[in-house]
């Protein structure tokens, strides 16, 4: 029986791996990832984009600067070192992390690719995992699971039947290097407030005119939320990404948690000011001497309704402070509209033995532990939004999360895990009064 078994390999898992590394020959494990190599949002890896987390936040860095899977250390093996220093920034491209990830994944001797679970049910002692590879089905038994499965893209309800209709015309922007080079012409509709939503437009944007300066095609940006606001990057603000933040929110009641993550938004989901500075600009250059911009921007305009008449799709939209409703034809439609964490279907063995919230949610510990009845342990990476707040999909926080499963797994703190990383305090300053 193994000592773990960690299903998924995005950048938590893969951080997961890496810090266990040192520690191979202490505990018997493998890690199962579906697809033939590594690759991190490769929908979205659009030329000139960058991470919006600093350089530090790789797989490794914020536990052990020292490792050897350091994001600095790649760079030395890859000759860069200087020419990183002299580029003066600390916003990596998206393109650079993804392959610095696979330059991690490939020194990894205990991840299995192209190994698909296809089930996972209770046993004695633990649990067994059953995985299809190379045609075959086969059966592991482990003590622990992790599962580093990730999120999936989140579509408007009334999308999701277009989208399976139309997947060439109505696709997720997770999709959009390989769909967006198809649109040449007619009318495209970008829906989103967030980064990638920005980026798409960017994308579209730059290559819309031909070259006597008439459009390809019209683009319409429009968004639900207020309008088109950057994400939060205050040194302050930036401090509820910590882990200190992330204890400070598990202690609240669940019904305030509640509350807060729908109105913590822009600490995560905003668009960065370079991006919004960057289409300002481009948008002021391109209406010079009263030239047409040939697009829309439109915030408080939420889809409602999505259909296809025709040859073409008909979204009607309202106005969420007028609330005026106005219809748009369009030929295309890229749905930036975000992702969403959900269980995997091989996880329904373990539907009775799951403890869930409420609102049928992961009952999960401090430690990143899922509360369940019976034998074995299962741990969770980027699923706990609801019990650890906004820090959860950040890639800051990512190792610091690993390194936490790695002590408990280990049954020892082989990571030294800071308690006191803010100047600010979240909770009340000082003892009660008396």
């Amino acid at each position: 029986m193994l000592d773990m078994i960690a299903i998924g390999l995005g950048p938590f898992n893969l951080s997961l791996a890496a810090l266990l590394h040192p520690y191979r020959n202490q505990l018997d494990y493998c890690f199962f990832e579906q697809k033939p190599t590594f690759s991190w949002h490769d929908g979205m890896l659009l030329p000139g984009t960058t991470l919006q987390v600093p350089f530090m936040a790789d797989l490794v860095s914020m536990v052990d600067p020292t490792s050897p899977f350091s994001f600095l250390n790649y760079l030395k093996q890859h000759g860069r070192l200087f020419k990183f220093y002299f580029l003066e920034k600390i916003h990596i491209p998206r393109q650079e992390y993804n392959h610095y990830c696979q330059w991690v994944s490939q020194q990894l001797s205990r991840i299995q690719y192209q190994s698909q679970v296809i089930a996972v049910y209770p046993v004695k002692d633990g649990f067994a995992v059953e995985v299809q590879q190379a045609g075959q089905r086969q059966t592991y038994h482990t003590r622990a699971l992790v599962l580093g499965t990730g999120t999936v893209p989140g579509m408007p309800e009334c999308l999701k039947n277009l989208m399976q209709d139309y997947p060439a015309q109505c696709f997720h922007s997770a999709e959009f290097m390989q769909k967006g080079a198809q649109i040449q012409s007619g009318r495209v509709v970008v829906l989103g407030a967030g980064q990638s939503a920005a980026e798409v437009f960017q994308s579209l944007f730059a290559r819309q005119l031909n070259t006597q300066g008439q459009p390809h095609y019209q683009i319409d940006w429009l968004t639900r939320a207020a309008g088109f606001f950057p994400m939060e990057y205050s040194a302050l603000g930036l401090e509820h990404f910590t882990p200190d933040y992330s204890r400070y929110f598990y202690q609240l009641p669940q019904s305030l948690k509640d509350q807060l993550v729908p109105n913590q938004g822009l600490f995560y989901k905003g668009i960065s000011f370079g991006t919004i500075g960057a289409i300002y600009e481009q948008l002021y250059h391109r209406t010079i001497a009263g030239q047409p911009q040939h697009v829309t921007l439109s915030g408080l305009s939420e889809l409602v309704q999505a259909s296809r008449q025709g040859n073409r799709f008909v979204l009607e939209f309202e106005h969420r402070q007028q609330g005026r409703c106005f219809e748009l034809s369009a030929d295309y439609i890229v749905s930036a509209t975000g992702y969403q964490h959900r269980l995997p279907a091989f996880m329904q063995g373990l539907d009775e033995v799951l403890q869930r919230d409420a609102q049928q949610r992961l009952q999960i510990s401090a430690d990143y532990e899922v509360t369940h009845q019976g034998q074995g342990r299962i741990f969770v990476q980027n699923a706990e939004l609801h019990t650890h707040g906004i820090g959860t999909p950040d890639l800051g926080l990512g190792a610091w999360r690993a390194a936490t499963i790695i002590n408990q797994l280990l049954a020892q703190p082989v990571y030294e895990l800071v308690v006191d990383n803010t100047f600010q305090q979240f909770g009340a300053a000082y003892a009660t009064a008396e």
